[in-house]
């Protein structure tokens, strides 16, 4: 074997065991920290302890939460949320307060988090002017 042939085997060598490290040590996305609710349902009497009435799953990017004032928010996901509309508890990530507004993300079933990018309180639609 030539020098050549031994030097070009070294190098693919080396470039396999550097792109095999970079591979093990991906960053993680930085998932939001905080006590965990315990899995509550849609309709769960246990969800007014975190100042939620309700909660609904439109699609995989986007949670809409009923409080307990009955004002909406829509919170949106910073990243898909998969598996968000085939569930049926979810758990909420909780700061310090329990304010809806406040919430950084969610847990699924499945121990998966999904944190929000925003939440943002929905205007309530006024109703149509009787004539």
């Amino acid at each position: 074997m030539n020098l050549r042939t031994r030097l070009l085997r070294v190098l693919a060598w080396l470039a396999g065991v550097c792109l095999a490290g970079c591979a093990a040590h991906q960053p993680q996305p930085a998932l939001p920290l905080g006590k965990v609710t315990p899995q509550m349902g849609s309709s769960s009497s246990e969800l007014r302890n975190y100042q939620i009435a309700d909660w609904v799953a439109p699609d995989d990017k986007t949670l809409i939460v009923s409080a307990v004032d009955r004002s909406l928010f829509e919170a949106r996901f910073k990243h898909r949320c998969d598996g968000l509309r085939s569930v049926d508890t979810i758990a909420f990530i909780l700061q310090d307060t329990p304010q809806v507004d406040k919430y950084p993300g969610i847990v699924l079933p499945n121990g998966s988090r999904c944190a929000f990018s925003s939440v943002t309180r929905l205007l309530p639609t006024s109703a149509p002017a009787e004539h």
